[in-house]
């Protein structure tokens, strides 16, 4: 069973729709990330995330291609390198290298206080050119 992407329900193999490639439970997420590729630094929303994967909405700004190499820096920080495997409107797929573990724990920001605010200063300045 998964999780349908679009209600969040979950449900059997056989009813998510058939461009529906990722196998784990996607996590519903309301917080920036960082993308990095090319030479473009941009802030971005993240959709979703699973251990293999995510769903970025794009602001503005470029666009990687399909098959683009990028890194993502999580709200938390972690640095998580992948490629784009597919675009869709201002939205794209990326597969990650390297699953990452505990996707929870990269999601849950309840507890900072008031260093929530010292981490979204770190994400912009992750965006900033040397």
């Amino acid at each position: 069973m998964q999780r349908d992407p679009l209600a969040q329900d979950l449900v059997t193999a056989d009813q998510l729709p058939t461009d529906e490639r990722r196998n784990e439970l996607r996590h519903t997420a309301h917080q920036h990330v960082a993308m990095r590729f090319r030479n473009a630094n941009l802030i971005c929303d993240l959709v979703d995330l699973s251990e293999t994967g995510a769903k970025i909405s794009i602001i503005d700004g470029a666009v990687p291609n399909v098959d683009e190499k990028l890194v993502l820096t999580l709200f938390d920080g972690t640095l998580v390198e992948g490629y784009v495997t597919w675009i869709r409107d201002k939205h794209i797929g990326v597969e990650f290298s390297r699953p990452i573990l505990n996707v929870d724990e990269h999601l849950d920001f309840e507890d900072l206080g008031s260093a929530f605010f010292g981490k979204a200063v770190t994400l912009q300045k992750s965006t900033r050119r040397p």
